[in-house]
């Protein structure tokens, strides 16, 4: 735990940078491709796979962003993911983890992700399927 937390950018007082947010998931969720499905009359919903996905890893999210900074406004995200097969396509995992950060409060709207790096990572510690790090747009653009 001890690697995560470092990861995390926690200090020795357990403080956190302000404009940068690091997270990270136990579980890819679904690929986007099994995110929705439809009824009969055309209404769209979310599958039971990604609504379980999403409620398992919306606790830990939230537990995790307590003492991080939120953000508003456009924001440029990083993702690492653990690639299981070599068949997988990570561009079909970023709309998943995209929703499950303003559906939790840690962006406002998933509109005003303005760019994003995502790679496989084969350095996550075991039990980590990806980390996610998240800063202001702004921020970077004044830098």
């Amino acid at each position: 735990m001890a690697r995560v937390e470092e990861r995390l950018g926690r200090g020795d007082a357990g403080d956190v940078a302000q404009m940068k947010t690091r997270l990270v998931l136990a579980h890819l969720p679904p690929s986007v491709n099994a995110i929705w499905r439809f009824t009969k009359k055309g209404k769209m919903y979310r599958t039971e796979a990604y609504n379980t996905w999403a409620n398992g890893e919306g606790w830990s999210v939230k537990a995790q962003v307590q003492r991080q900074h939120k953000f508003t406004g456009p924001v440029y995200v990083t993702l690492a993911m653990r690639r299981r097969r070599s068949n997988m396509d990570g561009d079909n995992f970023c709309k998943g983890i995209f929703d499950l950060l303003e559906d939790v409060g840690v962006i406002d709207n998933d509109k005003n992700i303005m760019g994003c790096n995502w790679f496989w990572s084969l350095d996550l510690p075991d039990g980590v399927a990806a980390e996610i790090t998240i800063v202001q747009a702004d921020a970077l653009e004044a830098a």
